[in-house]
């Protein structure tokens, strides 16, 4: 009684903020309920272990309810369970030895046992990680760091997913930098790359946490709006179009954007679908002229595909720090 009083008072003097954040990384339902799995499957192993006697051994058990709770987890919940693991195959030595076995050779079984588990979840927490990155790795664009068209499609499927949920409004922008193939022309390649870095980091510091942006392919990007209706979707990309001519204009005077934008009310279609939508109403703004905003509030079970205007354009409206060149194009 009197070590463990002296125990808890070590710990309340001790700084334990480690402690809480350690738990705090176990807050997300999902690991939870992994952890809670965990739990379970190693007291269930405990008591067939203390049942079936010396001669049986279950340490594999005790290793892969160790590795699954490190692999869909992480590892906090993963050591909790090479402790707990390692506490249980103790526990069931000592019923049947606990005359034969002396302190010292229990403790030694016990750091063994536990640097074993131990070992299992660093590794299982390692291989996981390099999954992680190698999944996000072939959703990214490996030239603008931005996501590539199989992470748009993804993230759009689950926002579509979200907004038939709560009928909140949903809308995608396809967006084509007019004049790239007289950069790569005149200034080479290696300009052109550069000048879609500088578009893809200036888009990417003006969005909102909640907007997905990517590259479709060459000079295409597309940008996903959530909870966002035709009026502020157009808002939205007047600023970020203001922000990116002042961006791209600080290297190259004659890059602009012709936009496209879908909104989608209610029933939004697959993501191949919405972001064609975008794409067609792209083209009707380059066809006006390029540097302005064309889109339609589309109700796809009302409108077919092909069936696209020009519903609104506010390129006629250049915002108060564009200019007119000598050929008449809006620069910064």
């Amino acid at each position: 009684m009197k070590t463990l009083s002296a125990t808890l008072g070590g710990l309340k003097r001790a700084d334990i903020g480690l402690l809480f954040r350690l738990a705090y990384s176990l807050r997300s339902p999902h690991h939870l309920l992994v952890t809670a799995v965990g739990l379970v499957t190693v007291a269930g192993l405990s008591v067939i272990d203390l049942l079936s006697g010396p001669d049986v051994s279950f340490a594999v058990f005790y290793a892969l309810a160790v590795i699954g709770t490190t692999f869909h987890a992480g590892w906090v919940a993963g050591a909790i369970m090479a402790i707990l693991s390692s506490g249980a195959g103790l526990s069931a030595r000592l019923l049947y030895h606990a005359d034969s076995i002396s302190e010292q050779a229990a403790l030694w079984n016990l750091g063994n046992e536990l640097a074993v588990f131990t070992g299992l979840m660093l590794m299982t927490s390692y291989g996981r990680s390099l999954l992680d990155r190698m999944a996000a790795q072939t959703r990214l664009d490996l030239l603008t760091g931005a996501l590539n068209t199989r992470g748009l499609l993804e993230v759009f499927e689950w926002e579509r997913a979200r907004a038939a949920r709560t009928a909140e409004p949903l809308s995608i922008a396809f967006i084509d930098l007019d004049n790239m193939k007289r950069v790569n022309d005149e200034l080479g390649h290696a300009e052109g790359d550069e000048m879609l870095r500088t578009f893809a980091s200036g888009v990417m510091s003006a969005v909102r946490e909640v907007d997905t942006f990517g590259r479709v392919g060459g000079d295409e990007f597309a940008l996903i709006l959530p909870n966002t209706d035709e009026h502020d979707a157009l808002q939205a990309l007047q600023r970020l179009r203001s922000v990116i001519n002042r961006r791209t204009h600080d290297r190259l005077p004659y890059i602009s954007v012709s936009v496209g934008v879908a909104t989608f009310r209610r029933d939004p279609p697959e993501a191949t679908e919405a972001l064609r939508a975008a794409d067609a109403l792209m083209y009707v703004a380059k066809r006006a002229g390029g540097n302005r905003v064309a889109g339609r509030v589309l109700a796809w079970d009302a409108a077919p595909l092909g069936d696209f205007g020009l519903v609104f354009d506010l390129a006629d409206a250049p915002p108060a720090w564009a200019v007119g060149d000598e050929n008449g194009s809006i620069t910064a």
